[in-house]
């Protein structure tokens, strides 16, 4: 507990008062003195601390001070207040962010993977095109995102993203697709023979080039000047490309 007390911002001291008042209850800070190897001055500081961030509240009984946690849903509402905090501090630092910046960076690894696609949707704006080409075996996709995928479908129809995909096969799964979502596929055939064990997207400012083998891996490219070359690929590829109906 008290590692995660920490990531959410207390200081170790303050997490080990915290947990302490969570397995002994409403107790006074002798007991916590007496039960926690940390100076008793130290102990005071985290209470005080504790009790100003609202995560502990105090009462007198018996004329002495008793300390006991407030309700933990006011943890969840300091991870609130934080996230709001940190949306508003990347809109301060995109607006300095110089937009020629050139960026390259490379995901591997199954979590990096899935996370990935995650935070990729999160990112973009409402109606978005995710242009698509020589998509990967989608059976082989969905198992590779695992419990993730319905996170990700979840989001995607939330944010309204389109994929318009140059199919080289069309599988069940991929009519499946379109057929659940028919606002937001839109599938070109280019029949190829052999296996596609990865792609390109073009998704907003970025180009992802996408690769299942083992390990899974992804290399992002934020370049207005590659978006523009492989955007011209994939329009001449559409155009060249069959259109899929069911």
């Amino acid at each position: 507990m008290i590692k995660e007390l920490q990531l959410l911002g207390m200081h170790k001291n303050e997490a080990s008062v915290y947990e302490a008042l969570v397995k002994f209850g409403p107790c006074k800070a002798g007991l916590l003195i007496s039960k926690l190897e940390i100076h008793r001055n130290l102990v005071y500081q985290s209470l005080d601390s504790l009790v100003l961030r609202g995560n502990v509240t105090k009462f007198i009984k018996s004329g002495v001070w008793h300390f006991q946690i407030t309700d933990p849903h006011s943890l969840l509402s300091h991870v609130k207040q934080q996230e709001v905090i940190l949306q508003e501090l990347v809109k301060t630092i995109s607006t300095y962010h110089h937009k020629s910046m050139q960026q390259i960076t490379v995901y591997e690894g199954i979590e990096s993977y899935r996370n990935y696609w995650i935070e990729s949707l999160e990112r973009v704006p409402v109606g978005t095109i995710d242009y698509v080409v020589g998509s990967t075996p989608i059976d082989l996709w969905l198992k590779q995102m695992g419990p993730v995928y319905k996170k990700y479908n979840e989001l995607r129809v939330k944010k309204k993203i389109v994929w318009k995909v140059v199919q080289f096969k069309i599988t069940e799964i991929d009519k499946k697709i379109m057929l659940d979502f028919p606002k937001l596929s839109d599938y070109r055939l280019w029949p190829r023979e052999g296996e596609c064990l990865g792609n390109f997207n073009i998704l907003h400012d970025t180009v992802i080039l996408h690769s299942v083998s083992e390990p899974p891996r992804i290399i992002e490219i934020r370049d207005a000047s590659f978006v523009a070359i492989f955007q011209n690929y994939f329009d001449m590829m559409w155009e060249k490309s069959e259109p899929v109906k069911i």
